[in-house]
């Protein structure tokens, strides 16, 4: 059997944190892993920007309710569950990704926790340094092959292990610097790299 691990924003949905920055006319909140590579410098960043002007949990949850899937994530995701299970890893946090599972389906998410304190985002929890390879070597070690799709640099950890890898929707500055990674900008050429690199699809 084969898994697909997607990452999440970017990939199937908007990032949610530029959509804050949107809602609250913060522009610190549009800086992303495409900015900031290391992702507990960037959730400091973010928590830093988070006590100055006073914003809570709901604040967050309210922006991840109103944003729909990128346009034809879902008809994707359908699609490629035909041949494969699909795993989200994704350096979210549950707390906030609800709304945009449900939208999903409810597909399995591995991602992180936030540390909350009457609406107030203390601290967050990291699953792992690196979880997206993490999750992969553990699928891997119960015998599956898997399949990697993200857009950022963060996603770069569960191409290094992964069968095969691909870019969806990234920025030509980091496709760029890893051209062996093949990269897309539209899902339906995503799905048949899949099924072209599947050794159980006819």
């Amino acid at each position: 059997m084969e898994i697909v691990c997607l990452d999440m924003e970017g990939t199937l949905t908007p990032e949610i944190w530029e959509k804050i920055a949107l809602n609250t006319g913060i522009e610190e909140f549009n800086k992303t892993t495409r900015d900031i590579p290391d992702y507990s410098e960037l959730m400091d960043f973010r928590l830093r920007i988070m006590e100055k002007n006073n914003l809570k949990l709901s604040d967050i949850q309210k922006a991840s309710s109103e944003l729909d899937l990128l346009p034809g994530a879902m008809n994707f995701l359908q699609k490629i569950r035909e041949n494969f299970q699909v795993a989200i890893l994704s350096d979210t946090f549950h707390e906030i990704a609800k709304p945009l599972m449900e939208k999903m389906g409810y597909p399995l998410l591995l991602c992180h926790n936030l540390e909350i304190d009457n609406d107030k985002v203390i601290s967050y929890k990291l699953r792992h340094k690196k979880a997206k390879q993490q999750a992969i070597k553990g699928f891997q070690l119960m015998g599956y092959r898997c399949f990697a799709a993200g857009d950022s640099y963060n996603d770069i950890q569960m191409f290094e292990v992964a069968e095969k890898s691909f870019f969806i929707n990234a920025p030509l500055k980091i496709a760029e610097a890893h051209p062996g990674i093949e990269s897309f900008d539209n899902y339906l050429d995503l799905e048949n790299a899949f099924l072209k690199n599947s050794i159980f699809s006819s």
